[in-house]
């Protein structure tokens, strides 16, 4: 009997190391897919600044987002296996302004 419980314990403790590794390896695939983009906007006023932020989180797959009214720039931090750049474009394009996406080539510009 003694030894069975033995057993047990080994198994169970086996098991607990296993599905503590599975689940590390499964949050380090879900994090490899976090990307960030920054867009420049129309917007010129601090309602805009409301409206983005009011209705943009909504969109699938942003996880953290700031707007800046002084160089009316969004800020979004994205999972890629859910939306992509083009997509929120898309998004900030339907609430009325435009959305340029800001690369080393449009700072060099600046």
């Amino acid at each position: 009997m003694k030894r069975f419980f033995t057993l047990m314990l080994a198994v169970l403790l086996i098991a607990g190391t296993a599905t503590a590794a599975l689940a590390q390896d499964k949050k380090q695939k879900k994090s490899a897919n976090i990307q960030e983009v920054t867009f420049v906007t129309t917007i010129d006023c601090k309602n805009c600044v409301k409206k983005v932020e009011a209705n943009l989180p909504y969109e699938k797959g942003i996880k953290d987002m700031k707007v800046t009214l002084d160089d009316r720039t969004v800020w979004i931090k994205y999972d890629a296996n859910k939306t992509d750049k083009e997509k929120l474009a898309a998004a900030i394009n339907k609430l009325g302004y435009e959305a340029e996406e800001v690369t080393p080539e449009t700072e060099e510009k600046k």
